[in-house]
């Protein structure tokens, strides 16, 4: 297995071929000091058989300048000082003690234009989100500060010093971060989207270089010969030729960057103001999507280079391996969801992996599906004296309560309406979209297989059947219902989300969806063949508000005519559906919906339908806590948890299961 090979690199022995992925959520101190926390973090992954351990940036520069404060609003970690030589030893001392190595990502402060390229970018022919564009998504502006020369030498000046410190403080390598586009002084130096100085960093290629260039030189004279110096780069922009293209990373950024004497290439791509679905690749995307990028860079260079995006699972990491399409492979997002995920998959047993579900929820700070990934979790302690624990309820919440009290030494019975578990987020699984959801039903009917939990399926609970029962402690996890509006009640051919997602042979060829929430079921159907209308009462902003950046920028980038990433073939491109804002239903009657604008009487339009699907939000589906009412008072203990307590997404679901069976 290529995965399980050690690899070296000047000097660095690296275990295995995993690697995790630099992240910008590690948790850290207000003071910029490593704490306990921090150890915990990263050295979590290590005990799971990570290989190399590699941190977020950390802060090589004092905050002088505001474009070194993070937009993100994100703890930062500080080496810029000695002081905090002794908390990066601790962290060394932890990852090593597991036989994985730790590298320390440092990022060039500030950026050529103060972080910002022409606004809005003087290129008609191609479509590029703007700043405007990233404070439409994201209720943000980017700070623009001027970077002098002053400032470029003593950037360099500093990370050089922080490198030194980094080796002394018991680190394996250093990272320096040169991608992800005006989210970073080396990436925005090098583009020539952001760079558009006329000193001598900026103009030609050489010029765009020479900042990352001179940076890895003083590192090297810092550091020492024998100390591995890595970089980040951005193999493509995914801003099409204005952009850092393929091209311009083979065949001019490679060759100046190896010549300046790194050691590896990390090879990412996207842009962080402008392309962010290349960083945090949503789960529109393939597994893998990227590689292709890391390839390229292996074909122009001899020396490691580390391949990342989108991949969850081992058996696509070992495939490229094999294909010698990288040489280490990062998990980045999967090692949130399992930080033991490469342990799980080298003792053969992938079916225990969590699989990260792509919905960017978090990440880490917190994960999703992982409760474990959090501040402050209650902690996690075996049973003093094992109960008979009854879950109603077969969704993701009332799986994750069965399976944490199993765990922890319960007899446990799983009572679920339907003929499969999963509840609704399988339902939502169902949209091609968003398979990736089915990640956690699979892995939650596993593990509560494995656990010996007593499920039973198609069984649908009434207070005689828990009194037959006896548990001693009853926890609903029902869930909840979506209630079709009044003007939409017994109309033919009008569908909840639900029924619409489990039955795609019941809708027409003309469909109308009413809310917002439906729109990635309204691209899918579109993707079909189908004439779709998606209606929202609120305005352009509204669109994916409950859903992370990258998600949202990529429904927008769907739905407004803007070019999707110049990597993206046409033929997997979705067929925009019609979008109506501001819009509020008048009538409904077979065949024909009536929507006006909102608080204007003469923009009426009558609809013809096939199909209208409602598609409520989180606020507008009803929580059935109907059984917990019943039986409240009447058995010894009894809790809520999920949607039947309050209609939340799945992070919640996952979270108040925990808050429950850790403590029974």
């Amino acid at each position: 297995m290529k995965l399980l090979e050690p690899i070296s690199i000047n000097g660095m022995r690296v275990k295995n071929r995993v690697g995790f992925a630099p992240l910008l959520n590690m948790p850290a101190g207000d003071d910029g000091f490593i704490n306990d926390q921090t150890v915990r973090w990263f050295e979590s992954r290590a005990a799971g058989e990570t290989g190399l351990i590699m941190t977020g940036t950390v802060g090589s520069s004092p905050p002088r300048l505001p474009a070194q404060q993070s937009v993100l609003g994100i703890r930062g970690i500080g080496i810029y000082d000695d002081k905090y030589i002794p908390g990066f030893t601790q962290l060394a001392e932890a990852v090593h003690s597991h036989g994985a190595c730790l590298g320390i990502q440092m990022g060039i402060a500030g950026s050529p234009m103060g972080g910002r390229g022409p606004s809005p970018p003087p290129y008609p022919d191609e479509k590029h989100a703007t700043d405007d564009l990233f404070y439409v998504m994201s209720g943000m502006r980017i700070p623009h500060t001027d970077v002098t020369i002053e400032d470029i030498e003593q950037s360099q000046d500093d990370i050089a010093a922080a490198a030194a410190r980094a080796r002394k403080a018991g680190a394996d390598c250093v990272l320096l971060h040169c991608s992800h586009g005006g989210a970073t002084g080396g990436c925005s130096f090098i583009s020539p989207f952001y760079n558009h100085r006329t000193d001598k960093y900026g103009g030609s290629w050489e010029n765009r270089l020479r900042h990352p260039v001179e940076t890895i030189q003083k590192m090297r004279k810092a550091a020492g010969d024998d100390f591995p110096i890595l970089v980040r780069i951005c193999a493509d922009q995914l801003l099409g030729k204005r952009g850092i293209t393929l091209d311009d990373t083979m065949n001019i950024i490679v060759p100046a960057l190896e010549k300046a004497g790194v050691d590896g290439f990390d090879v990412s791509q996207g842009d962080m103001i402008r392309a962010c679905e290349g960083i945090t690749i949503p789960l529109y995307y393939p597994r893998g999507c990227y590689i292709h990028f890391a390839a390229g860079v292996k074909q122009v260079t001899s020396l490691p280079v580390i391949g990342v995006g989108n991949i969850f699972d081992l058996d696509m990491a070992e495939k490229f391996l094999q294909e010698d399409k990288a040489d280490i492979i990062y998990l980045g997002r999967q090692l949130c969801a399992d930080p033991d995920t490469p342990k799980k998959y080298f003792e053969g047993r992938p079916e225990d992996v969590r699989m990260c579900i792509g919905d960017i929820g978090g990440c880490g700070n917190p994960c999703t599906v992982n409760y474990e990934i959090q501040e402050q979790p209650v902690p996690w302690t075996q049973a003093e004296k094992p109960k008979k624990v009854l879950v109603i309820g077969g969704g993701v919440a009332g799986m994750e309560a069965a399976r944490v009290s199993a765990l922890r030494g319960h007899h446990v019975t799983l009572l679920e309406k339907e003929s499969l578990l999963g509840g609704m987020v399988s339902v939502l699984a169902l949209n091609p979209l968003m398979g990736e959801f089915q990640n956690i039903v699979d892995y939650l009917t596993t593990q509560v297989g494995k656990l010996g939990v007593d499920t039973r399926v198609c069984r649908t609970v009434t207070t005689s059947d828990i009194t037959d029962l006896n548990p001693d402690s009853v926890i609903i996890a029902t869930g909840s219902s979506a209630k079709l509006p009044d003007i939409a009640e017994k109309i033919p051919g009008v569908l909840t989300h639900a029924e619409a997602s489990r039955n795609w042979r019941a809708i027409g060829q003309k469909v109308v969806v009413w809310g917002i929430f439906g729109v990635e079921l309204a691209l899918a159907l579109a993707d079909e063949g189908k004439d779709v209308i998606v209606l929202s009462k609120g305005g352009e902003g509204s669109l994916g508000s409950d859903l992370s950046m990258a998600r949202r920028w990529w429904l927008y980038r769907k739905l407004t005519d803007m070019n999707m990433p110049r990597e993206t073939p046409d033929a997997a491109r979705i067929w925009n559906p019609e979008m109506l804002y501001e819009v509020a239903v008048e009538n409904i009657t077979a065949g024909k919906i009536t929507v006006k604008q909102s608080g204007d009487e003469n923009t009426k339009r009558v609809i013809p339908y096939d199909t209208v699907i409602i598609s409520q939000r989180f606020g507008e589906r009803q929580a059935d806590n109907s059984l917990f009412n019943e039986i409240n008072g009447k058995v010894s203990e009894v809790h809520m948890i999920g949607d039947c307590s309050q209609v939340r997404g799945i992070k919640e679901a996952i979270f108040s299961a925990n808050e429950v069976a850790r403590k029974i």
